[in-house]
């Protein structure tokens, strides 16, 4: 009776993983598209001022929005929406006016400040643009927020189906870029689609098609804010140091060596994030899922085989994303030539860092976040020294690969993190056992 509860669980959880990874292949695909027509209609400048708006709104929403969003999805996967709406809600608004008001300010002092600065991001960035950086903040927190509870509810259909109608939608945009070839266009579009589909998650996350999810009688009382907000600072402290150690490389190009050479550099970056499309997806789906199970061997034995699935697969996306790359970039976008330099110093940290973005996903997923920090800690660390060893000889291609081996140090500590934690042997982390082949085949196999 057992083996049958069991089932339906494990098929739920292949199906969202499946589809996530479905959705975001496909988005990767209209992301594509949308990009024949940036790379060869729009300068690297022009691109570089749309790159900045999402560069830094995300970044201020990650440094700003304390990881509510990840508290978010760990207390509702557990306690269920009914007991923490009223404290989502108060968190919600506090933090959001906490980060729009620090961003402003702290864009008005860089803006303001940049002569007597070394580094200046926004020499040359009109004053229209800056302020669409904190309303692209802002309306970014709201969006992951909502989809926060729709992960933390399981309700993977809604998700994927809202990120699908962002990735048309922004493709469409791209598309205009043929008549309208503008940075405006493009960061205007990307928050009018925030914004629109931020309405759409919230009626997604009120509507049930049944009966609502009910907690274990043991989680069944109303969670305050106070130790959602604490979960959201332990969970903050590496997903911030994540962030800074994958993109300070943006940052650190675009203060030193301008919107040109930033465009070229994001344009490989953006590449090499396409190996993250199943990496990403089984992270998403292992946390919600992860953190409703009660038994800590079927957490383990969920994240191992997720985490091989995961390593195999990655491996070969490297290898074609970047013989593609090598092919299709020198004929289709011939100004993005120069993308291509810091693609092939990047894509290498890619492979390891799959094992931090499911491995870190089950970590925070057993109420531990905290125990991210280190391996974060310790790529960031790498990263500044690897630049600074780097920088004067290879430029933004040392970046580059000092970027590549801090995601290294992140994803083998992560591994090694995991396996203390869980008294778990690397090898059940890498190497498939017969039981786990036959449960994929069965799995893909099943109806």
């Amino acid at each position: 009776m057992k083996e049958k509860q069991k089932k339906p669980q494990r098929s739920s959880m292949v199906r969202d993983t499946l589809s996530t990874f479905g959705t975001n292949a496909f988005g990767a695909l209209l992301s594509l598209i949308g990009s024949l027509v940036i790379l060869n209609r729009m300068e690297p400048a022009v691109k570089g001022l749309y790159n900045q708006v999402q560069t830094w709104g995300e970044g201020f929403f990650t440094c700003l929005g304390f990881s509510l969003n990840s508290a978010i999805i760990y207390y509702v996967a557990r306690y269920k929406i009914k007991n923490t709406r009223a404290a989502i809600k108060k968190l919600t608004v506090s933090i959001g006016f906490l980060l729009i008001g620090i961003s402003a300010a702290t864009l008005a002092v860089l803006s303001l400040a940049g002569p007597w600065l070394p580094w200046q991001p926004f020499q040359n960035t009109p004053w229209p643009y800056l302020v669409s950086i904190v309303i692209y903040s802002g309306c970014s927190f709201l969006f992951n927020i909502l989809m926060g509870v729709l992960r933390g509810e399981n309700k993977f259909k809604s998700y994927n189906i809202i990120n699908l109608i962002q990735k048309i939608a922004s493709t469409a945009f791209s598309v205009m870029a043929l008549v309208w070839p503008t940075a405006a266009l493009q960061v205007g579009s990307s928050i009018g689609i925030t914004v629109a589909l931020s309405v759409m998650a919230y009626f997604c996350a009120r509507r049930w098609s049944g009966p609502s999810e009910e907690p274990a009688p043991a989680d069944d009382f109303q969670v305050s804010a106070k130790p959602m907000f604490q979960y959201g600072l332990k969970a903050y402290a590496s997903n911030l140091m994540t962030y800074i150690n994958s993109n300070v490389g943006n940052y650190v190009v675009q203060g030193w060596y301008g919107l040109g050479i930033f465009g070229l550099y994001n344009t490989a970056f953006t590449i090499m994030r396409q190996v993250w499309i199943l990496p990403e997806a089984v992270g998403l789906v292992i946390n919600s899922r992860v953190a409703a199970m009660q038994n800590d061997q079927d957490k383990t034995r969920v994240t191992q085989l997720s985490c091989k699935i995961v390593m195999y697969a990655t491996v070969v996306c490297v290898f074609l994303i970047a013989w593609l790359a090598g092919i299709l970039v020198p004929v289709i976008f011939p100004k993005y030539v120069g993308a291509l330099a810091p693609l092939q110093y990047l894509i290498g940290g890619s492979i390891f860092i799959a094992f931090s973005k499911v491995l870190s996903n089950s970590i925070a997923a057993y109420g531990r976040p905290e125990l991210n920090i280190l391996p974060t800690l310790l790529g960031i660390i790498v990263n500044i020294l690897a630049m600074v060893w780097l920088v004067p000889g290879m430029r933004y291609n040392g970046i580059a690969l000092a970027t590549s081996l801090s995601m290294t140090t992140q994803g083998i500590c992560s591994l090694i993190i995991f396996c203390v934690y869980t008294h778990t042997s690397p090898v059940w982390l890498i190497v498939p056992t017969k039981r786990e082949i036959k449960l994929i085949k069965n799995a893909l196999s099943r109806k």
